[in-house]
């Protein structure tokens, strides 16, 4: 009887791993540790001016014929999206994250008198809305981003954990002493933040630029004037993460009106609108007025208070115009009328 032969085991020969636009790129580590932007080498620090690829495929990876799409973006384009900061604001993003039920000294807000906790109540009150908001919009347009371009999407992600942080911490100033929330926003700029969908850029500008400098603003003025420690630190952490986010919508404007035709003029007439709501939030006088008593030190004070207001407003204006002019925009003879008069107005006359 003739034994069998054992059947020849085919050579493996392992084909997929010749599949990579470059082998032997190797990423280093840096001062700060092996970043996102380490990664950007040789092959891989081609950052495409546009990206139409819909399968996910991670940038730098070889594209596999046959895979079905998952879905499309509306924005494809570099210059849609893009900011040189991105990178680095996401490593300093995740190396500064803080909890602020541990990390703001809550025992150190004693109890207010109550003209000022419910002043303070208020003022948080459409804080806490305005990070809500801003969380949102960041939600909706992170699906309308390319992944292509994934040092954006990344920092961006950060932004969207940070309102939600924001929106966390203010609810809990607000509640801490018995305040409780109050009355929610006039909501003209988060009806607009939220409907917009002329694009990215134009939503970014007005999210980080317009709404983000008065934001800025009031988390300045609130940590210079905090009436105790634990808001002090709050506010003082709050404005840390707040900077990163302007950091990033400055830059990425400044790119689009670099690099699009005609921009800086579309951004002209483009800014009426979220000036315009900019001006009728204002006309409430509910967020002034706390924010007098505040600044003030109680409802007696109001008019010392009021002086702070206006200081407020017109560093807000201030502040806006010059970032403007950094991103490539001389706003001061084209800013709405009425927002134009925050740099002299008088304070908002305090209601009987």
């Amino acid at each position: 009887m003739v034994a069998e032969q054992p059947a020849e085991t085919p050579k493996r020969t392992f084909p997929w791993m010749k599949n990579t636009h470059a082998w032997g790129t190797r990423a280093r580590p840096t001062k700060g540790g092996l970043t996102i932007g380490a990664l950007n080498v040789g092959y891989y620090a081609e950052i495409p001016d546009e990206w139409h690829d819909e399968t996910r495929m991670p940038r730098g990876a070889m594209s596999l014929p046959g895979v079905p799409a998952v879905g499309g973006y509306s924005q494809r384009h570099k210059v849609h999206q893009w900011a040189d900061c991105a990178p680095e604001l996401y490593e300093e993003a995740i190396s500064r994250r803080w909890v602020p039920a541990l990390e703001v000294p809550w025992r150190d807000a004693p109890v207010l008198p109550e003209d000022q906790e419910i002043a303070l109540a208020q003022v948080c009150t459409e804080l806490s809305q305005q990070a809500s908001v801003e969380m949102e919009v960041l939600s909706r347009w992170l699906q309308e981003l390319s992944y292509g371009y994934h040092e954006v999407k990344l920092f961006l992600a950060t932004e969207v954990y940070e309102s939600g942080r924001h929106f966390e911490m203010f609810r809990k100033r607000a509640l801490v002493n018995g305040g409780g929330l109050q009355l929610e926003s006039s909501g003209q700029m988060n009806r607009q933040l939220l409907e917009s969908r002329a694009g990215w850029t134009e939503t970014s500008v007005f999210l980080h630029i317009v709404r983000g400098t008065l934001t800025l603003t009031l988390y300045r003025f609130l940590a210079a004037h905090a009436p105790t420690a634990a808001d002090q630190v709050l506010f003082s952490r709050a404005i840390q993460d707040k900077a990163r986010h302007l950091a990033y919508g400055m830059q990425h404007a400044r790119y689009a009106v670099s690099h699009r035709d005609d921009f800086g003029e579309q951004m002209q007439r483009f800014l009426l609108s979220p000036e315009l709501a900019t001006v009728t939030d204002g006309r409430d006088p509910v967020l002034w007025e706390a924010l007098a008593i505040v600044f003030g030190g109680g409802v007696r004070h109001m008019d010392e208070g009021m002086q702070t207001v206006r200081q407020l407003k017109r560093h807000f204006v201030q502040d806006y115009l010059r970032r403007l002019r950094y991103i490539g925009i001389d706003r001061s003879a084209r800013i709405f009328p009425e927002l134009g008069k925050w740099l002299t107005a008088e304070p908002v006359a305090a209601a009987v």
